[in-house]
């Protein structure tokens, strides 16, 4: 749903002159950031800490997985 409303939003902004604003429906893109993942902050701040000091090692066969898997997704939209 929130790609749908991007899509609109830079349709929107880029045929438009930069006088008017773009036509949103607010209560569609307030629906759609409701519907992403809450962050749990003690994670992130947890890899952001092994990220500074080095200890986080990157599995570099399992990211590409997931960056095909992405990128195929994209397709298939």
């Amino acid at each position: 749903m929130l790609r749908s409303v991007i899509t609109q939003l830079r349709a929107n902004i880029t045929s438009a002159p930069e006088t008017t604003q773009p036509d949103v429906d607010l209560t569609e893109l307030r629906a759609a950031i409701d519907d992403l993942p809450e962050l749990n902050v003690t994670k992130v701040v947890a890899l952001n800490r092994r990220i500074v000091n080095g200890d986080y090692k990157i599995d570099s066969e399992r990211l590409a997985g997931k960056l095909i898997e992405l990128e195929s997704s994209l397709d298939s939209e």
